[in-house]
């Protein structure tokens, strides 16, 4: 994906004036850090003593964005101290403009294809994640947005015929599948909810999750099924591969899997059909993509 993001300059000066004050010096270098969905500025910004990474949203322009920045702000709160994530350093909300700062990590993003290497860094990653208690988040099911399937099978988007034909012929089974994804996947563990490899770091072989406005509470196998897709579609290892080569992966209850691994997919099929979202490209295509990686693993999991 190429984009660019706003940089340092294209900031308001009262914005820019008000991270300094948090910052306690002037900023005398930047790195802008182009990757991701979000529509605002990633930064790294260096001062004489410190470097700190900071994200910001403009509240009119893209008020999803912001929203998402306030949340991982509540999130990063609340996450124990000795979680593999940079540290919250400070928030500044001034109803027009949300900025969260954080601790700058000496680190990289996986290589994209994915080498074997980073991938065991991350399931290593998927593994630790996988043994934490939640603090107090809300359940993985609270915003309601897994139930793709059932808006298909409600003739909510007549373009599901671009999809593999074994989506439409397995249309209701899927549904039917969907329904019980929340009991599935419940549970009291720390969910990331949204882990792929725009959304790690990886700094001296080890990996380190970042974005966490999702997060939630739920099963310990959630974040694996979910980075899944987006492996595959990177040039990883197949889905199965991973599910046995990882400890969360082969203690996880296989039906409780597949029934989240439905639920997924379904919510990644669906959304890829809707309207492209304003400021947020190349969206919809990455969704699509995740989607269609799932199919072809439902594929092997239900047969039919």
């Amino acid at each position: 994906m190429s984009r660019r993001r706003p940089t340092w300059p294209d900031l308001p000066e009262h914005v820019r004036i008000q991270i300094e004050e948090r910052l306690g010096a002037c900023v005398v270098d930047w790195t802008s850090h182009d990757s991701g969905y979000s529509p605002g500025p990633a930064l790294t910004l260096v001062t004489p003593t410190d470097r700190v990474f900071v994200k910001a949203a403009d509240v009119a322009a893209h008020p999803v964005a912001a929203m998402l920045h306030r949340r991982e702000a509540e999130v990063a709160s609340v996450l124990p101290a000795d979680l593999p994530t940079p540290a919250l350093r400070w928030v500044l909300d001034d109803d027009q403009w949300v900025v969260v700062g954080f601790d700058a990590v000496n680190g990289r993003p996986p290589n994209v294809p994915w080498v074997d290497e980073e991938v065991r860094a991350v399931a290593r990653l998927v593994d630790v994640l996988a043994g934490v208690e939640a603090p107090e988040l809300r359940p993985l099911d609270a915003d309601g947005s897994f139930n793709g399937w059932e808006k298909l099978a409600g003739g909510e988007s007549p373009e599901l015929d671009s999809y593999d034909p074994w989506a439409i012929r397995n249309l209701d089974r899927l549904a039917r599948i969907e329904q019980t994804w929340t009991e599935a996947a419940a549970g009291t563990t720390l969910v990331h909810g949204d882990l792929r490899g725009d959304n790690v770091l990886l700094s001296d072989g080890e990996a380190l999750a970042i974005d966490w406005p999702y997060a939630s509470r739920g099963a310990a196998f959630c974040d694996l099924v979910g980075w899944l897709p987006s492996l595959r579609l990177e040039g990883g290892p197949d889905p199965e591969e991973m599910l046995r080569s990882t400890a969360v992966g082969r203690s996880a209850d296989p039906e409780a899997v597949t029934t989240y691994a439905v639920a997924l997919a379904g919510y990644f099929v669906h959304v890829s059909l809707l309207p492209e979202l304003p400021g947020i490209p190349h969206l919809r295509a990455f969704q699509r993509a995740q989607g269609e990686v799932c199919l072809d693993w439902l594929r092997v999991r239900l047969g039919g």
